[in-house]
């Protein structure tokens, strides 16, 4: 526990060793630990020192070997090749368990899994960060490895209890939102089918100009940064029914049930890039058509659209398909106008073809409407 270290550094473990022994851990639990100054703060969260086998978590949820293996991969565990070898934390073994308890319930297991794969790259990521949060609040320059420990322990114990709360009542906002979204239509009724397929969904996509040129100038540092503050922008303006879905790099994906909310979002995300000089400018491409949703994102024609209206999108402007300007002309009372140029200039200006797609499919440019009259007539 004190190899290798002198002085200073000595004195500050081993006065960290005699406070952690007189909290119980011992002098193996010490020694084997990775970072001992998280000790304490990790036994509030589940690391009490109890493993638990593969076969255990078989017995305790009923499930066979294959279907706990499968949902510990799908938790993000690795797989004990010895299933009567006790290696997984009980804490962690409770979570698979309650994720079996669904496919008992009559989950079909291969959706599920896919559900928890996914809840699982979403947590580890909110994890990182609020790992991140939590040890700013107690690292300072010039702390003691005790006072580290002891400042983690009494934040993580403060936290925890408000950890599961939290994050279940954000799922279910989610959930909540998905469902209010949701149009079941008449042949899924009609065939019983619980699972969405193909629906209609106006899909958006916004990048930054320049984004690649702009990385080999720049720092990662700043890169992460501004993608960072993309998503935070996307994430302010996705109002319901409008939601965010992910980013992809230097780009963000939105959709919406129907085109009027998303586009007006998308145009205050443009009018957001705009006003900020040290932020690059985005161009937004959107598109509508049946798609299908699996974990959260969407597949089909319109994303592949809209990825390719938004290539062809001039910096700081939003510009729409054909089916997305015949669709919405028919709206009253929303706050976008699409504006359509005389044939023969629509190669060049407002109304574009669309690159790899036949030339019927055109593109119209997207603004704010400014008289009433104008949505009337098309100007």
């Amino acid at each position: 526990m004190l190899d290798g270290l002198e002085g200073a550094e000595r004195e500050e473990r081993a006065e960290l060793v005699t406070w952690l022994l007189g909290k119980g851990f011992t002098v193996e639990e010490i020694a084997g630990s990775f970072s001992p100054v998280l000790l304490a703060s990790r036994r509030l969260i589940g690391d009490d020192g109890t493993y638990v086998s593969t076969q255990d978590i078989a017995d305790e949820s009923g499930a066979d070997i294959e279907m706990v293996h499968r949902a510990q991969r799908a938790v993000g565990l690795p797989i004990e090749e010895d299933v009567d070898e006790a290696v997984y934390l009980q804490a962690d073994g409770e979570a698979v368990v309650h994720a079996l308890t669904f496919i008992k319930m009559g989950f079909d297991p291969d959706l599920l899994l896919e559900g928890m794969r996914t809840l699982a790259e979403g947590l580890s990521n909110a994890a990182e960060l609020m790992r991140s949060t939590a040890l700013a609040t107690v690292m300072h320059p010039g702390a003691t490895e005790l006072q580290m420990a002891q400042g983690s322990e009494e934040v993580v114990g403060a936290v925890a209890p408000l950890i599961a709360p939290m994050v279940g009542e954000m799922l279910l906002v989610q959930l909540r939102h998905a469902m209010q979204n949701e149009a079941v239509n008449a042949s899924e009724r009609a065939s019983g089918v619980p699972v969405p397929g193909a629906r209609r969904i106006a899909v958006a996509f916004a990048d930054m100009v320049d984004f690649t040129r702009l990385g080999e100038a720049v720092e990662p540092e700043k890169l992460e940064a501004l993608s960072h503050r993309l998503a935070t922008l996307a994430r302010d303006v996705a109002e319901p029914p409008v939601r965010f879905v992910k980013t992809i790099g230097d780009a963000v994906m939105l959709v919406s049930p129907e085109p009027a909310p998303l586009l007006d979002a998308m145009l205050r995300l443009a009018g957001e890039a705009d006003a900020d000089p040290a932020f690059p400018r985005l161009r937004v491409g959107v598109a509508i058509g049946d798609a299908v949703s699996r974990a959260g994102d969407w597949f089909g024609s319109p994303v592949n659209r809209a990825s390719r209206v938004t290539a062809a999108a001039r910096p700081g402007t939003v510009l729409v398909t054909e089916r997305v300007r015949r669709r919405d002309r028919r709206r009253r009372g929303i706050h976008v106008v699409l504006r359509r140029q005389p044939p023969a200039q629509r190669a060049h200006r407002g109304h574009q073809a669309l690159p790899g797609a036949p030339a019927p499919s055109l593109t119209n440019r997207c603004r704010r409407r400014r008289h009433p009259a104008s949505w009337m007539h098309g100007r």
